[in-house]
C-alpha cells in the first residue's frame, strides 16, 4: 500500500471513529471516547514501520465495526420512522396518511380493492391462462 493511499485510509478511520462515537448516547462516555481516539491517533501519528502501522489499521478498523454495531443510527429529523404516508405524483404531501380499513366480506376479510389487484396481478404474470 502506497503512502498517500494508507494516509487517505487512516484520515478516512479517523474520521468515521470520530464520528460514530460522537453518536453515543451517553454524552460523557462520548466525550471521553472522542479524547481516547485523538490522544491514540497523535501518539501514534510518528510510526513509519509499515507492519506496526498494518496492525494498527486492522485495530482501528474492528473498533469502528464495534462502535457502527452498538450506536444507534441517526435518521433525518424531518421525517418519521414509522407510520403511512401520503405520495402523490411521487412527491411526498405533508402529514399523514390514515390506513385504508379493511372491510369485512365472506371472503375471510380481504378488501375488494386488494382482490382485484391480486387478479391483475395474477393474469399479468400469466397464471390464470393456463
Amino acid at each position: 500500500m502506497s503512502i498517500e493511499n494508507r494516509k487517505n485510509v487512516v484520515l478516512s478511520i479517523y474520521r468515521q471513529l470520530i464520528y460514530y462515537s460522537k453518536l453515543i448516547i451517553d454524552k460523557n462516555d462520548s466525550r471521553q471516547k472522542v479524547e481516547l481516539i485523538k490522544s491514540q491517533f497523535r501518539k501514534n501519528k510518528d510510526i513509519q514501520d509499515s507492519k506496526k502501522i498494518d496492525e494498527l489499521l486492522v485495530d482501528s478498523q474492528k473498533k469502528l465495526s464495534f462502535l457502527k454495531i452498538s450506536t444507534p443510527r441517526q435518521y433525518g429529523k424531518s421525517y418519521r420512522l414509522s407510520g403511512t404516508y401520503k405520495f402523490q405524483d411521487g412527491k411526498w404531501i405533508e402529514g399523514s396518511e390514515t390506513q385504508k380499513g379493511k372491510k369485512r366480506y365472506n371472503d375471510h376479510g380481504i378488501d375488494i380493492m386488494d382482490w382485484n389487484r391480486h387478479q391483475h396481478l395474477l393474469k399479468r404474470m400469466n397464471f390464470m391462462n393456463r
